[in-house]
């Protein structure tokens, strides 16, 4: 205590100095403008790299946190998108009425994050964090936020593969609006960025720029969803159909999260479907 002393009164006329002159400061500070805005400036030179490193700081232990609420909104907002629905009418007069509509669920989504992924081999795959133990079987459709990715194909444990669209063996059922054609989106190039869409008449407009997305007439994927856009078209001259090359919506080489969307109707399709592929 005695040396604290000693110590204030050896420096009182230094810390009294100190005290004025921040008092004097704040004084200028507060009534002038010109000092006002001069030191603000002086001291953000001074702040803000410190603020920005405590920010990026931040950011890194909350990226995760962040990352997941994120694929929750974006899965309660698939969720609730119109295709994710079947819409009946139960009279002539409902057809009319849009509340009268009965609206029943047909697909359930969950997100898993990938733990592999190829782009640059001739039959590409996908391994996903999720399996049985998940809930997740073959053939659910497997989406990333901006459009189509592949389709479950073999499931384990804890994780399932995903055949990508970027497959040979990969064909999705599509269709290209505005003028609602029905044709094939087939992988056939080394370029993870393009895809083609097959079976479309010559005689049929298309144009650059027209949006490539799902049939629907599948139950694999939900209707609608996008697949690319047109980027290149031309005839044929050895077939009836034109040679369309597309964009393709999902950046394959920046994967990390995906979506896997699921047909709860599935089983009693496949049971409708197997009398015919019998016969």
């Amino acid at each position: 205590m005695n040396r604290l002393r000693e110590l204030i009164k050896r420096y009182f006329h230094l810390l009294f100095f100190v005290l004025l002159l921040v008092f004097s400061i704040m004084l200028i500070y507060k009534n002038s403008n010109y000092q006002h805005f001069a030191i603000s400036t002086s001291m953000q030179r001074i702040t803000g790299p410190i603020q920005k490193f405590g920010n990026f700081f931040y950011r890194q232990f909350h990226f995760p946190r962040e990352n997941a609420y994120l694929m929750e909104q974006n899965i309660e907002l698939l969720r609730e998108r119109e295709n994710m629905f079947i819409f009946s009418n139960d009279s002539v007069q409902s057809f009319y009425s849009v509340a009268d509509r009965n609206k029943r669920r047909m697909y359930a989504i969950t997100n898993a994050h990938i733990v592999f992924n190829t782009t640059n081999k001739t039959f590409n795959y996908i391994i996903i964090d999720k399996g049985k133990l998940d809930g997740i079987v073959p053939d659910m459709a497997v989406l990333s936020p901006n459009g189509v990715v592949g389709v479950v194909s073999d499931v384990s444990r804890n994780y399932s593969t995903v055949i990508s669209l970027l497959n040979p063996n990969s064909r999705i059922s599509a269709k290209i609006i505005p003028i609602n054609q029905i044709g094939t989106v087939m992988w056939l190039d080394n370029d993870p960025t393009i895809a083609h869409l097959t079976d479309i008449p010559q005689h049929l407009m298309v144009s650059v720029g027209d949006s490539v997305v799902t049939s629907g007439y599948s139950y694999v994927f939900p209707k609608d969803i996008l697949i690319g856009t047109v980027i290149e078209k031309f005839d044929n001259p050895n077939n009836t159909f034109l040679t369309i090359t597309i964009k393709l919506a999902t950046n394959f080489r920046n994967l990390n999260n995906v979506y896997l969307v699921s047909n709860l109707y599935k089983s009693e399709l496949d049971s409708l479907q197997s009398k015919f592929r019998n016969e």
